[in-house]
């Protein structure tokens, strides 16, 4: 698998001084298994992408969605591929309880937000939901979706191809006290802690002896707030030690977050690690 990390921030885009070595683009994951296209996240990072996938003539393309919030949908609007008719994409998600994924897509992709509706576009885009721990095949990649710990419907996934293992687990508060999701609270607490203790099987399960897992580490300790849905790096560093993974990735940097106060982040959790650690780079690229 070749990767490249084309959008690394959180929340919302950042240009700025602060932001200029490890970017400032939403979350964005460019993915290639020997001749599949596989993108994760459509964040503002997938803009570029989709010029270059243009300029190499792909018009087969799977992008796998985590969940809708703005910063991991904003960019699709200006993905370019949508207006080659050549072109197909086939967009998963984790399904929503009460709408369907293309719905959520036309309603940010219509009047008065954008002048071209979805429904207008050259492409061919296929929608597909997904189920909680459901796998699919795509040629020869596999693929899982397990359900994590935030608000609304969010997933993370598990790619596997020619022996190499990439996992992705944002947004996410892996080992948080609060149940976020839409549906998960149901009252009795023991039933909670079974959930709880479901879902932070579900990420160990993404992540299980990874090549590189890919990880929410939003928050700093001292900045966590238990009812955002987001991790911090110390919460990656022990699931990549119950996972047993190879390489971990610190992900989805607070849009805040300067380009010094990340190296010391880095340097900082590196010692802990017991595998190899760093901090996600806007344009980084890495093979499997």
């Amino acid at each position: 698998m070749e990767i490249t990390f084309r959008g690394v921030r959180g929340s919302y885009p950042v240009a700025a001084p602060h932001s200029v070595r490890y970017g400032g683009n939403t979350s964005c994951i460019e993915v290639w298994a020997g001749d599949t296209c596989l993108i994760i996240d459509a964040g503002t990072g997938i803009r570029t992408l989709g010029k270059e996938l243009i300029a190499r003539d792909q018009r087969d393309i799977h992008l796998l969605i985590s969940h809708t919030h703005w910063d991991h949908v904003q960019g699709f609007p200006h993905f370019a591929p949508q207006h080659d008719e050549n072109a197909h994409i086939r967009i998963y998600s984790l399904a929503h309880a009460d709408r369907a994924l293309a719905d959520i897509f036309r309603a940010q992709q219509q009047a008065p937000f954008h002048p071209v509706s979805i429904d207008n576009l050259e492409a061919r885009i296929d929608f597909i939901d997904l189920q909680d721990a459901q796998s699919f095949r795509i040629g020869e990649v596999q693929i899982t979706c397990h359900r994590l710990n935030h608000p609304s419907f969010t997933g993370g996934y598990r790619i596997e191809y020619g022996g190499k293992v990439l996992a992705y687990a944002s947004d996410a508060d892996i080992y948080g006290p609060n149940l976020l999701g839409d549906g998960m609270k149901n009252g009795a607490p023991e039933l909670e802690q079974v959930r709880r203790e479901h879902l932070q099987n579900s990420a160990r399960d993404l992540a299980h002896r990874a090549d590189l897992l890919i990880c929410d580490t939003f928050f700093l300790p001292g900045e966590y707030q238990p009812d955002w849905g987001h991790s911090r790096p110390e919460d990656g560093v022990r699931l990549a030690d119950e996972a047993q993974v190879q390489r971990l990735a610190l992900f989805h940097h607070e849009p805040h977050r300067s380009d010094e106060e990340m190296e010391a982040i880095e340097e900082r959790y590196r010692k802990e690690a017991l595998c190899d650690l760093f901090a996600s780079v806007e344009g980084m690229e890495l093979s499997l």
